[in-house]
């Protein structure tokens, strides 16, 4: 008698237990605002595809209407090794270029490397390197899929109307033979006769050495370190602010900075990176429309607005730092995805974890885009300024955040796949 009434009983305890849990339990875990998902689903609009070669646009269209008078979009992605964000950066870019004018294009990367052409030139004239891609990280530069990118870049370099390429990373990124060399550098401060005697010169460069070798690792003694800063304060009081060597130097010793940074922040490196940009868009790129590529937790906006610390030594980053400077001429468009891999080019790859019913991720699927794009910074957005809402736009993790202050838009990827190695040597490639 008591198994006969033990077998439903318990059923319908189960079953209890999952309507308590679908219906109560994870509204209050993960709480969510339901107008604010009605405002997903309607004003998703769907993008047809993100294949840099296929020329239909379908889509892009609002997103150029989002981006409207900006001179500046910033274009993140949600870590180092999304392949399909790639993909749609790139054909963003090649729509920005041809449709509206962008023809710059500057990539977190190696702001001396990329732009030591401006050395010894008064009027700062910007001529790409031919060998830019030795300057850029690997990441992106040995990843299959942004092939289509520099392939485009390289087609229209001696074009009327080329991409300048350039960057505003303090970080000495080089995929040459060995480190950065900075004999050029060196050279350009021996040129200004900005060293005291043979003796500086050759100290200068031996610490400037062990720095690009070692950065985080550097072994320096503190009379070395000092040396070096007051160096940097003697050349910089030397140097007009307007030029390339003055520029190079804040950038250096931002970069030592970051390297000797004992509480591992992003911040000298972060402050340093929006100085770099700050900086090339006044005295080098004044009158152009520039595109950054970057990573999205370099580029969001509202750093001191958030409830809670991505990384808890960070304190602000460089969109934030550049925001407060010319937020009105700045689109900063985010990116985020539903399911599948990620991982950056030689390190291990990892599974997503899906969305919750109640994160940004899962309201855009039930519109059933394979890719989409949301609009933050329009009127019918305006009411959701101040709404805290789960999202995985920052390293695949998600975050109950501002996210419609941090970011002015947000495209959407159903299913993210890491790169794939142009060297094939990548050892946690994904078959």
């Amino acid at each position: 008698m008591k198994k006969k009434i033990w077998l439903p009983v318990s059923l319908i305890f189960i079953a209890g237990i999952y309507f308590f849990y679908q219906f109560f339990l994870i509204d209050f875990l993960n709480p969510y605002d339901k107008s604010f998902k009605d405002f997903v689903i309607k004003s998703s609009t769907p993008i047809e595809n993100i294949d840099p070669k296929n020329s239909n646009y379908e889509g892009y269209e609002k997103i150029a209407a989002a981006i409207g008078d900006s001179k500046v979009v910033f274009l993140g992605e949600q870590d180092h090794g999304d392949a399909p964000t790639f993909l749609a950066k790139t054909k963003i870019i090649k729509y920005l270029h041809e449709k509206m004018g962008f023809n710059v294009l500057v990539f977190e990367s190696n702001f001396l490397g990329l732009n030591q052409s401006l050395a010894n030139q008064t009027d700062l004239r910007f001529s790409t390197r031919e060998d830019y891609r030795d300057f850029i990280f690997k990441i992106w530069t040995n990843c299959m899929e942004c092939t289509e990118l520099f392939s485009y870049l390289d087609s229209i370099r001696s074009s009327s109307n080329p991409i300048h390429i350039s960057g505003m990373d303090s970080r000495l990124s080089h995929s040459g033979v060995g480190p950065f060399p900075i004999t050029h550098f060196i050279q350009s401060l021996a040129n200004e006769n900005l060293f005291s005697d043979d003796s500086e010169k050759e100290s200068i460069t031996k610490i400037l050495e062990e720095l690009v070798k070692n950065e985080y690792d550097s072994d320096l003694s503190s009379d070395r370190v000092d040396s070096l800063y007051s160096f940097f304060n003697r050349v910089e009081n030397k140097l007009v602010q307007s030029s390339f060597l003055f520029q190079a130097v804040r950038s250096l010793r931002g970069f030592t900075s970051s390297a000797l940074d004992s509480t591992d922040s992003n911040n000298p490196r972060d402050i340093q990176m929006s100085d770099n940009f700050l900086w090339l868009k006044k005295e080098v790129f004044p009158d152009e429309k520039i595109i950054v590529w970057a990573s999205s937790y370099h580029l969001f906006k509202g750093f001191r607005d958030l409830t809670y610390p991505v990384f808890k030594t960070d304190t602000i980053n460089a969109g934030t730092l550049i925001a407060d400077e010319i937020e009105d001429e700045l689109y900063i468009l985010g990116f985020t995805s539903n399911k599948g891999k990620a991982g950056r080019l030689y390190l291990p790859k990892y599974d997503l974890k899906e969305p919750r019913p109640n994160y940004f991720e899962a309201f855009v699927e039930e519109t059933e885009a394979k890719y989409a794009f949301l609009n933050f910074s329009n009127n019918d957005s305006s009411g959701y300024k101040n709404l805290n809402f789960w999202m995985k736009g920052l390293l695949h993790t998600p975050n109950y955040f501002y996210w419609t202050r941090m970011l002015d838009g947000v495209f959407y990827i159903e299913e993210m796949y890491p790169c794939s190695d142009v060297l094939n040597v990548d050892k946690y490639a994904v078959d």
